[in-house]
């Protein structure tokens, strides 16, 4: 596989920061594919919250700009902020993201014809739905259940050759914070799965599309 190294800038398509006036913003695009999506670290064995090193980094990174995503790590706005990317080796890449401003809630679901481990291919799905207060309070239940803001960024001991990278991030009260694992079983992680099956459940993406999951 080529990689092509990346840089550390939070460069947008529009300002850093994002204000509310009353209305649901949208969130600026990188301005190009070089620019990292998340805080880079010197080589796998560092520990930096956060933070991912080069390969990994690149590999995430050139999956999210293909689903059109905004960088969460540089957000300075008002939102809550929800994403979990799941990159299936041999599979769709998909990107489902919840925001929540005011007492607006949309969760915005993509989907890319290429594969997770390989190359992500063009967008063949992209929607934004609302969502309920209930939806949104059931997931904040997850989340909390799983200790969320405590995790790890990594556990690079599970890694496998072949599966699933499930990366959550979330944005709330001007702090962010990313946890990726690789094919998270329902018996030594359940409560970290649960949030990406659960914001699948509400997406609208198709059984097909799901049936491989892992």
């Amino acid at each position: 596989m080529t990689i092509v190294f990346l840089n550390a800038s939070c460069a947008t398509q529009g300002s850093k920061a994002v204000h509310s006036d009353n209305k649901f913003d949208v969130l600026p695009l990188p301005l190009d594919s070089t620019v990292f999506y998340f805080k880079a670290k010197s080589n796998w064995k560092d520990t930096t919250k956060d933070a991912l090193d080069t390969f990994v980094n690149t590999w995430y990174s050139k999956m999210l700009f293909a689903l059109k995503e905004p960088i969460l790590k540089c957000y300075q706005g008002d939102k809550e902020i929800y994403r979990f990317t799941w990159l299936r080796t041999f599979h769709h890449p998909v990107s489902i993201r919840l925001e929540k401003q005011g007492e607006i809630i949309k969760l915005f679901t993509k989907v890319c014809n290429g594969a997770g481990g390989y190359f992500p291919g063009q967008i063949l799905f992209d929607t934004a739905i609302n969502i309920t207060i209930n939806e949104y309070n059931l997931l904040i239940q997850k989340i909390n259940a799983m200790g969320f803001w405590n995790l790890a960024t990594e556990k690079r001991d599970e890694d496998g050759k072949d599966g699933s990278e499930w990366i959550i991030e979330i944005f709330k009260d001007n702090k962010y914070h990313m946890v990726t694992r690789w094919t998270p079983s329902e018996k030594r992680q359940g409560n970290f799965r649960s949030v990406g099956e659960y914001l699948v459940s509400l997406s609208k993406i198709s059984k097909d599309e799901t049936k491989n999951f892992y």
